[in-house]
């Protein structure tokens, strides 16, 4: 086996190891809060089994937001804020995750997601009984697993 062949070999090996232990290593509990109108959030959806979790969780909040990047890769690292129709911050918060639920009082609001200084912003109406979805689509640089190098002959 040549130098270059091992190389590869062993990146490949590195790569299914990690694709095959991440959804379990990077899975963290899910985190939640409270919003200025004392009414609860949460933000999840780091790994398989906690994203499925926050599907699940979505149609029971009226308001689900979820960050990706246009290659539709999720993004964790954003920073939401939602304003009321008065423009009165109702929460503000590093989700951490690219999953964000919140049970919000019926009315208007102002959603913005920054990522890496770039910012993006929808208007939502929340009414009772109902579910509204907001995906805010950065277009950012992805991580990604080395591609294997053609052999040099």
């Amino acid at each position: 086996m040549n130098e270059s062949l091992l190389r590869s070999a062993l990146i490949f090996g590195v790569v299914v190891a990690l694709a095959v232990s991440t959804p379990f290593a990077a899975a963290q509990p899910l985190r939640e809060g409270l919003t200025a109108q004392d009414r609860p959030y949460t933000a999840g959806g780091i790994g398989l089994g906690e994203s499925e979790q926050m599907k699940s969780m979505a149609g029971k909040m009226p308001l689900s937001i979820t960050v990706t990047a246009k290659s539709g890769a999720y993004l964790a690292d954003s920073h939401i804020t939602i304003q009321d129709a008065r423009g009165k911050v109702v929460l503000d918060t590093q989700p951490d995750a690219p999953y964000l639920l919140v049970d919000l009082t019926p009315g208007k609001y102002n959603v913005e997601a920054t990522l890496h200084g770039k910012k993006q912003q929808r208007s939502v109406n929340i009414a009772a009984d109902t579910h509204a979805r907001i995906v805010f689509s950065f277009d950012v640089p992805v991580d990604r697993a080395p591609e294997e190098a053609p052999n040099k002959q």
